[in-house]
């Protein structure tokens, strides 16, 4: 049997596909997403069809990869029910929170009224100025005996 060149097997498209296999598996590799000692596999696959006289063979060229899939990411959720509505609560438990614990972005700052006065947006409670109801900025002394 004569020696046949890969290279120039089906007019160069084999060569091509194993280098395209090749390049897949190297981005893959690179790819910090991926397990890194996960194993990768290239398969060539040469599949020959003889007519009845034997005399020609259709022939397929192919070549397959088998990549590491991306890595899962790990988080926590937090469940629980609102007491006041009674409606199931689910949230993301942020790194360094303690569940049930609110972060600086759950406290919304009041917002004044039409008529300038405070209220809670989530409540609509109109909340009175700190100057009135602590005795109009007069500082109490609690060390003070009554």
């Amino acid at each position: 049997m004569r020696h046949m060149n890969l290279e120039t097997l089906a007019n160069g498209a084999f060569s091509v596909q194993v280098n395209r296999a090749l390049k897949e598996v190297a981005e893959n590799i690179q790819d910090p997403n991926t397990d890194a000692s996960a194993a990768r596999k290239i398969t060539v696959t040469i599949t020959c069809k003889p007519n009845k006289d034997r005399d020609f063979v259709a022939t397929n060229v192919r070549a397959k990869t088998t990549l590491a899939p991306a890595l899962g990411t790990d988080t926590a959720l937090s469940m629980g029910k609102d007491l006041r509505t009674g409606e199931v609560e689910i949230a993301e438990v942020m790194t360094g929170q303690i569940p049930g614990q609110m972060g600086i972005e759950d406290v919304q700052a009041p917002q004044e009224a039409g008529d300038s006065r405070l209220f809670d947006a989530e409540t609509g409670e109109i909340q009175e100025a700190a100057e009135s109801s602590a005795g109009k900025g007069s500082i109490v002394d609690m060390r003070r005996k009554a």
